[in-house]
């Protein structure tokens, strides 16, 4: 009799048989940079997530930053302190050599130890494509398998190649049959792990999930119900019935909130100024005083030993320092009977920072 794999806990209720793939440990660390390489894309699937603001359109991001040039791509991955990429879509093979490119620059700049997978739903990708993959260094790629026959693919490339190669569906409910298929037929053809996507709801794809029946799941921003219940029977059932593929759900949860989370507290522990405090949520805390000019020099005398930043608009001094020290600063200037406005300040990290929250402070 066949023993049971054991089934583990990964975070926000995600869980997996045997290990997660590279990307997903890197992931898991927030060290994996997300470059959306195109919004264009040969299929029309129903329930493909992606927001009308990219969908089939030519436009590219980086953690959700818009960027327009390779150095653009270099600055957010340093200022994430990124050991990887994903390189995703839209379908990224629609610029086979855009793609090749960028993997080999990157592979250039930050050394083989730099970790990239794609994602692919694999119907352009021929033979020597997948050879050209390689010989750039891509070291795992994820097949968005449609239907079985792209199973092909997946064989192809494990035979030919070293790479990690694996397959990553999202669990449509009331679909247990394929699953279970697509993970036996995986298997057969020597694939590495297979990722199992909690189904989401969103601008992009609710019109089309309503038609079809399905609906929130209450208590969520995103879930579908009935997606998590089928992924967790499919998971019981692959530990009874495989033997070595490596298989993962991802819980939505864990995707919009920790995923998201533990990338901008990593990216902000980077590049936060010595004054700013990084949140658990990723964000950064700073205070900001306001005085006319003609204080500066009183101001810049009382912050002498304190680090601090500053700018002046319209004849205003707009200094920025730790929040915690805003209330001895805003009573000396209260003594002082220097008006003054001060606020506590919260921002995305970023080169250009998005204020999240800003809340007037008062002594």
């Amino acid at each position: 009799m066949r023993e049971h794999r054991a089934l583990r806990n990964g975070k926000a209720g995600s869980k997996f048989i045997g290990q997660l793939p590279r990307g997903c440990q890197l992931c898991y660390e927030g060290a994996k940079s997300v470059i959306f390489m195109t919004g264009i894309c040969y299929e029309k699937c129903y329930y493909c997530p992606i927001s009308n603001l990219r969908r089939n359109k030519d436009v590219m991001f980086v953690n959700d930053l818009k960027v327009k040039s390779f150095e653009d791509i270099l600055r957010e991955i340093y200022d994430s302190k990124a050991l990887g990429v994903s390189i995703t879509g839209g379908e990224p093979l629609v610029f086979p050599n855009r793609v090749l490119q960028l993997i080999k620059r990157l592979k250039e700049i930050f050394g083989e130890e730099f970790h990239i997978h794609l994602y692919t739903i694999g119907k352009q990708l021929t033979r020597e494509l997948i050879k050209d993959l390689y010989s750039v260094g891509l070291d795992e790629i994820r097949f968005h398998v449609v239907e079985l026959k792209l199973l092909k693919k997946v064989k192809y490339t494990v035979k030919y190649t070293n790479m990690d190669v694996g397959i990553e569906v999202p669990v449509i409910p009331g679909n247990m049959g394929f699953y279970k298929k697509l993970i036996t037929e995986a298997e057969k053809c020597g694939a590495k792990f297979i990722n199992l996507n909690e189904l989401e709801i969103s601008e992009g794809n609710y019109k089309n999930l309503l038609e079809r029946g399905l609906k929130l799941r209450k208590g969520t921003i995103a879930s579908v119900e009935g997606s998590e219940e089928d992924a967790l029977k499919i998971l019981k059932w692959a530990s009874k019935n495989t033997l070595n593929i490596n298989v993962h759900y991802c819980s939505a949860l864990y995707k919009d909130i920790v995923q998201t989370r533990v990338r901008l507290r990593r990216k902000a522990l980077n590049i936060a100024k010595p004054y700013e405090k990084v949140t658990q949520e990723g964000t950064v805390l700073k205070g900001e005083i306001r005085v006319n000019i003609e204080f500066k020099n009183k101001m810049f005398k009382f912050l002498e030993n304190l680090p601090f930043d500053y700018e002046t608009v319209n004849g205003k001094l707009i200094v920025f320092v730790s929040a915690s020290f805003l209330n001895n600063i805003a009573k000396y200037l209260k003594n002082k009977r220097i008006p003054y406005e001060a606020f506590i300040v919260e921002e995305y990290p970023g080169r250009e920072r998005i204020i999240r929250n800003i809340t007037p402070f008062h002594v």
